[in-house]
């Protein structure tokens, strides 16, 4: 099944035109192909969408443009029911303005040039004003430029077409324009009124110039503002600018792609052609901790090991706003300025922090960035010059810390790793795709090397399934669908209730005697150092060692809580010295096998909490603490987050059970995939005798789409769900079987498998030498209602009882025991009753349910886990 409103669905078709068009465009194709040579013979194709427009008489704006392609592409109508709505996503719909999307690294500045050359040489305008939104922008255009002005062979080609303006001159706004000439300026000077030429050379005359906007995303960006300006200078009557090209390697608004686009080459195209890197992401992770830059280290130092022998890796780290980036600054170079054991001064050497600008020194961020440094502008603008040469080896930085959205723009090639600090800096399409341009270039050295040349991602652990639909979206991998509560299936709706696992006061305590020392100071599993692993999207796994922090050395830690004693009452520290705690830490670390060189920052907080007992006095009411288990939570299916699966999954081993209800619940791009899913699995018998006649795929490829797609009866779908998805074979095989038996239920949920239904239980790792038990949420697979009771499944496969399963039946009966005891107390007549399930067992469980059995029910894979 093709992706359904991918962004290349939404390109602007351009009518081939009257042959006097073709044959000007024709006349330049030498010069294309002498300016767009070998692997970037990409960029001959933009050129020619803009030209094709720019020289039309068929279509006076973009508005006819945009009209012709709603008349024609299916897509469109689709996404808008009216051709109004449509036309009102064109900010420039009068003027002949368009936008050409090449993903950065894919030589922007050559398209740039050759539209520019080609529309003087044909005499279509008079001078070109080529706009950007930063000095840094301009030098590096007015270099580009100049370099190709001055190219021998290009000069001869144009020559030797007659042209209405010959090679044209590179200027800025400090001189006057003259016709032939190219203007390359930053927007800022527009609006000056002194030093700029910008008003004398092109006001009144905007008919016959062409202005190219270059990283044009900040024209429509509604939060950029520093070039919010740059909309109404296009705009302008006084000008009266008409023709324009707009380009950038993110061209959205948010999340919203641009609807102006003639020709794309995306992200996805550049490292299909392999003019870019492989983005490689981090999609899951096995601990759920702050590992500070301790992972991006060791992900600098393996970079350090592939790619060292041929250029200096650099790493940025991504920040939302200023204040974040000096701040996070500061906290890499302490970091390595540790890790490495070098100092402070040697450490800044290696990290630089940019930024476009520097807050107010009376603002609130201003005044946090002067207490980390007192003359923030200086060294922002030291930055920016060492910024130009980051990719020369006797250059000394190895780490960049940049704002996210910056209007400066600079060209590092040996980038190979980007770390997205803050959520907000990288939670929208804009921002992901310039945060990945930034690294996406590739260093000419490393062109012929055969080590997988890789971007890595390290985003940051709490909100990596946040933003990985982000990356699918950007990086165009997969079609995806939402399932969850559906308000048209309020019928099926049904109350669940869980635990709240919580310390709660249970009894009042009265000393009557003197309180006697701790026996025990409750310490947990510690260590200084653990393993754990991180999956890359390329790469795949990735073990770290992290340090934990906050630990104390052992002697240390028993001066500290003497101190704290003695604060609290001297008289206890009369027979608890230094050395005696001391003695006691060491021995029952030793006792319980954990390293007794040092105190982790969790158990000395609990050997303060032991010795908290001796601070009570006689006959004083004191309040016991204990985990309690029976404070009732209601859990509303109204509130269940969205999940998502992709078109890959269900390829592989998932799969979609929906009714014919279930169209209504998606809106916009989802609505029009899941229409395509339901059509191409009806139609799965016309499509795979296309591809088997044509040849054009593999039918293996579509066997998803009669299998793994199921259609419900509306009767039989009792669910307050849109659609259910299962992740796995002996799932997908529970549901065909509960769906043939639904008539026993009132109702089903298929629990998602992180945030809804969860309770904490506890297991020891299968992995050898890993002692400590480790804590975890169980996430049942369904909940099925029958009258006041809810039967709770967990789906296995035949014979599954590792030591997880073993602990999730132990922990989980004990739970719904509890649950159960918590409803009869609060007069509530739901009970629950729990089940784990394996194929062999689906026969025997629903006939135990038909025959009013199932609450003694026992499966053979319960006897197994219970032995």
């Amino acid at each position: 099944m093709s992706q359904t409103y991918k962004n290349s669905d939404f390109v602007l078709k351009v009518d081939a035109g009257s042959s006097n068009t073709i044959n000007i465009i024709n006349k330049y194709d030498a010069y294309l192909s002498a300016i767009c040579a070998g692997e970037y013979a990409f960029q001959k194709d933009a050129v020619r969408a803009a030209l094709n427009f720019i020289f039309s008489d068929e279509y006076k704006s973009i508005e006819d443009l945009a009209k012709d392609n709603y008349r024609h592409n299916i897509k469109l109508r689709q996404r808008f029911e009216l051709a109004s709505d449509y036309i009102a996503k064109f900010p420039l719909k009068n003027k002949k303005a368009c936008s050409l999307d090449l993903a950065t690294g894919t030589g922007k500045s050559y398209v740039i040039y050759a539209i520019a050359q080609i529309c003087l040489a044909e005499g279509i305008i008079d001078k070109v004003l080529v706009l950007c939104p930063s000095l840094t922008i301009e030098e590096g255009l007015t270099d580009k430029f100049e370099e190709l002005a001055n190219r021998k062979k290009l000069k001869e080609i144009i020559e030797g077409l007659n042209p209405v303006h010959k090679n044209p001159s590179i200027k800025n706004a400090n001189s006057t324009i003259l016709e032939g000439d190219i203007c390359v300026e930053n927007i800022h000077a527009a609006y000056e009124r002194t030093g700029s030429s910008i008003e004398d050379s092109f006001k009144g005359k905007g008919h016959r110039v062409l202005v190219i906007n270059d990283e044009a995303h900040h024209i429509f960006s509604p939060t950029d503002s520093d070039t919010k300006k740059w909309f109404d200078f296009l705009n302008n009557e006084d000008y009266g600018f008409h023709f324009i090209v707009n380009l950038s390697g993110t061209p959205y608004t948010g999340d919203e792609y641009f609807y102006d686009i003639l020709y794309r080459f995306s992200i996805r195209d550049a490292i299909d052609a392999g003019v870019v890197k492989k983005v490689d992401y981090k999609f899951e992770e096995e601990k759920d901790i702050d590992k500070g830059f301790q992972d991006s280290w060791q992900l600098h130092k393996e970079n350090w090991k592939l790619y060292g022998d041929h250029i200096k890796p650099v790493t940025i780290v991504v920040t939302e706003k200023i204040a974040g980036c000096v701040r996070a600054w500061k906290e890499l170079v302490d970091f390595i300025s540790e890790k490495e054991k070098i100092s402070e001064d040697e450490a800044r050497k290696k990290v630089i922090w940019i930024a476009s600008g520097v807050p107010g020194e009376k603002t609130v961020d201003g005044k946090e960035i002067r207490k980390i440094l007192p003359v923030p502008e200086k060294a922002r603008k030291e930055n920016l010059q060492l910024l130009k040469e980051v990719d020369d080896i006797h250059n000394p930085v190895e780490w960049i810390v940049s704002v996210s959205m910056l209007t400066e723009g600079w060209d590092v090639k040996n980038v190979f790793q980007v770390v997205p600090h803050e959520n907000r800096a990288f939670n929208s399409r804009l921002l992901i795709a310039q945060v990945l341009g930034r690294g996406l270039r590739i260093p000419p050295s490393l062109k012929d090397i055969n080590t997988p040349i890789l971007l890595k991602v390290n985003n940051h652990e709490r909100w990596t399934s946040q933003i990985k639909n982000l990356y699918r979206d950007v990086l165009e991998i997969e079609n995806r669908l939402s399932w969850g509560y559906d308000g048209a299936r309020n019928p099926y709706v049904f109350p669940l209730y869980n635990l709240s696992y919580e310390p709660v006061p249970t009894t009042v305590e009265t000393k009557n005697k003197p309180p006697s020392d701790p026996t025990s100071l409750g310490f947990g599993p510690q260590q200084k150092v653990f393993t754990t692993t991180d999956k890359f999207s390329e790469s795949g796994e990735h073990a770290f060692e992290i340090w934990t922090k906050d630990n104390l050395d052992i002697q240390k830690a028993a001066i500290l809580l003497h101190l704290y004693l003695k604060m609290q009452d001297p008289k206890i520290t009369e027979r608890w010295t230094v050395k005696k705690i001391k003695h006691a830490f060491v021995k029952e670390l030793k006792e319980k096998g954990y390293d007794n060189r040092f105190l982790s920052k969790d158990n000395y907080i609990k050997a303060q909490q032991a010795f908290g007992t001796l601070m009570r006095g006689m006959n004083e009411e004191n309040p016991r603490l204990s985990m309690r288990s029976n404070a009732l939570q209601e859990i509303k299916i109204e509130e269940m987050n969205i999940q998502t699966f992709h078109e890959g999954e269900l390829k592989k081993e998932g799969m979609m059970f929906y009714d014919l209800t279930s169209m209504n619940w998606f809106k916009g791009d989802q609505k029009a995939i899941f229409e395509q899913f339901v059509n191409d699995s009806a139609n799965y018998e016309k499509i795979a005798e296309t591809i088997t006649k044509y040849g054009v795929g593999n039918i293996e490829d579509l066997e998803y789409l009669r299998e793994r797609i199921v259609e419900v009866d509306v009767s039989k779908f009792k669910t307050p769900l849109n659609v259910v998805y299962v992740s796995y074979e002996p799932e997908r095989q529970f549901l065909k079987s509960l769906l043939n038996n639904v008539e026993l239920f009132e109702a089903f949920i298929k629990n998602p498998s992180k945030s809804f239904y969860a309770f904490p239980y506890s297991y020891k790792p299968e992995t050898k030498a890993r002692t400590h038990v480790k804590q975890d949420n169980f996430n049942p697979d369904f909940f099925l209602k029958k009258g006041n009771d809810i039967i709770v499944v967990e789906i296995k496969k035949d014979g599954d009882d590792n030591k997880k399963n073993k602990a999730k039946y132990r922990d989980g009966s004990k739970h719904f025991n509890d649950l159960n005891r918590a409803l009869e107390i609060n007069g509530n007549a739901q009970r629950y009753y729990f089940k784990f399930l394996s194929p062999t067992d689906y026969v025997s469980f629903f006939e135990a349910v038909r025959n009013g059995k199932y609450r003694e029910w026992k499966s053979s894979l319960m006897n197994q886990l219970k032995n």
